[in-house]
């Protein structure tokens, strides 16, 4: 926590749930204030993953419900339902302690098998929901697989439609989350998932981070070939055309949509 703002992430997970031991959670429970403060000073967002079980759900965000975090990270997520209850909760403790109603959001984790049945309801749940991540060792365990490619390319996929067609980030790659020291198979995985139309990932490691800034954004041939593109669609409009060829390709709105969100992406207009 003493170095976490140094890392470049745009926001910093504050783990309550399988990275503290069940004897410690009280004490990490205690603590939040002071770790939000402390991963907070780089200007990240404030992340804290809270536990699935009732009673420590209970305690973790009566804990975590407090001026500082930006969203709720929910592991072995099954269920609208489930996310309904949980933000009618937060609800409640942002009006008794005075904070601003609907300021804390929902990242979703994806984890088991049953819950890709209910993707599409569990992505439109709540207006707090903001992003959705696939949980690929959680997952892969629930289906008595090992986190492969073969395994775990269909489950992303399904996160990725749904998060995109309810608005929410979709984040993650397809692969083990906790191969942190192969770079160049992270390197690869992280390139692959923007094609596939990741936004981002979540990193259990500060080497990763670099990995996936750079691989989240577009590159220099990315960029001119956006800028490109919009040269050449706002002449073509002038034409009045809508659709045109550039280098032997053909534009069309859709290809000029990619084009603004990549200039988007990098800060653009």
């Amino acid at each position: 926590m003493e170095t976490a703002h140094e890392r470049g992430a745009d926001g910093v997970i504050l783990d309550l749930e399988d990275s503290v031991p069940q004897e410690q959670k009280g004490e990490a429970r205690r603590q939040l204030p002071d770790s939000v403060a402390k991963v907070s000073h780089g200007g990240a967002s404030v992340l804290v993953r809270v536990n699935r079980g009732l009673r420590a759900l209970a305690a973790d965000l009566d804990a975590a419900v407090i001026a500082g975090v930006d969203a709720l990270v929910l592991p072995k997520t099954d269920s609208a339902e489930w996310v309904i209850e949980i933000a009618n909760t937060v609800s409640e403790l942002e009006r008794e302690r005075n904070l601003v109603q609907g300021r804390i959001r929902f990242l979703a984790q994806i984890e088991t098998p049953g819950a890709l049945q209910k993707l599409a309801a569990i992505a439109s749940a709540h207006p707090r929901m903001v992003a959705m991540a696939l949980g690929p060792e959680d997952f892969s365990a629930a289906v008595g697989g090992a986190p492969e490619f073969d395994l775990l390319l269909a489950p992303n996929l399904s996160v990725l439609f749904a998060a995109r067609a309810a608005g929410l980030l979709p984040l993650g790659f397809v692969g083990s989350i906790g191969e942190f020291s192969d770079i160049e198979k992270l390197r690869e995985a992280a390139a692959y998932a923007r094609r596939l139309g990741f936004a981002g990932a979540l990193a259990i490691h500060p080497t990763q981070v670099a990995i996936f800034n750079e691989a989240f954004s577009p590159s220099a041939q990315e960029l001119e070939w956006a800028h490109c593109v919009v040269a050449a669609q706002n002449d073509a409009a002038t034409r009045g055309l809508s659709a045109f060829s550039l280098n032997g390709k053909m534009v069309d709105p859709p290809v000029v949509r990619r084009a603004y969100e990549i200039l988007a992406l990098a800060g653009n207009t």
